[in-house]
């Protein structure tokens, strides 16, 4: 298990101030790197091999967001391994001393030359300190559409939001989810599934339908592709 402490800044803070929710995504995401790099399977050891950790799935369950300035811990820990797929949990705790999120993901180990899953050696796994699978009402890996999406906007992939993996960040996703959102809504489950990584200059077109007290953004390119589907369970402001 990987700890660390940050206070809400804020850069990161929305007009209520509290944190944005794909701030607490980055946070988590930082998390998983830092635990790599104060470990034996850093980014580096991967790139040496010609592998990455690709995210293909997210379920976050929000109590709350951190206000400004409020010291949160994050931690994050590996709980399980299958095949070419890895299981990590994270949560937030706020300065009460109170879990405010948690989070499950699945990951692909992908080898980045042939561009396909690879299987986790014994050395890979044997790397790595498991952990305890987060206590949550966990949803399947994939997102069964509600409805017939409607498209609602069409961003273009930028430079500043590609990582070091050559392709649209994780978390920039779910920032293009939610800007064809209604502002008055309150978001208490996210749930993110990944398909097809989205590069640089490509169009993304983000297709919206809303039922059950859900909204469901499909992002794909204009030929239907779909890049990533993300879902927000939601309570009416």
């Amino acid at each position: 298990m990987y700890t660390y402490e940050i206070n809400a800044g804020y850069s990161v803070m929305d007009a209520s101030l509290h944190m944005k929710i794909p701030a607490i995504l980055d946070c988590f995401q930082d998390a998983a790197i830092f635990e790599a790099e104060n470990g034996k399977i850093t980014v580096a050891y991967l790139y040496n091999r010609q592998l990455a950790w690709l995210l293909s799935s997210w379920q976050i369950v929000i109590d709350r967001c951190p206000k400004l300035n409020e010291k949160v811990k994050i931690t994050t820990m590996p709980y399980a391994f299958k095949g070419f797929l890895g299981y990590r949990g994270f949560t937030m705790t706020g300065e009460d001393g109170v879990v405010i999120t948690k989070a499950a993901s699945i990951w692909t180990l992908m080898n980045t030359k042939k561009q396909c899953p690879s299987r986790l050696t014994q050395e890979l796994q044997e790397g790595y300190e498991m952990g305890e699978k987060p206590v949550m009402d966990y949803a399947p890996r994939k997102i069964a559409l509600l409805g017939e999406p409607q498209i609602k906007e069409q961003f273009k992939v930028r430079k500043f939001q590609i990582d070091s993996n050559q392709h649209m960040n994780n978390v920039v996703y779910v920032k293009l989810a939610m800007e064809v959102l209604p502002e008055d809504i309150s978001i208490k489950e996210l749930r993110a599934e990944y398909k097809k990584p989205a590069h640089l200059g490509e169009e993304v077109v983000a297709a919206v339908c809303k039922a059950e007290g859900k909204y469901q953004v499909v992002l794909q390119n204009p030929a239907g592709d779909i890049y990533a589907v993300v879902e927000f369970s939601v309570l009416e402001r």
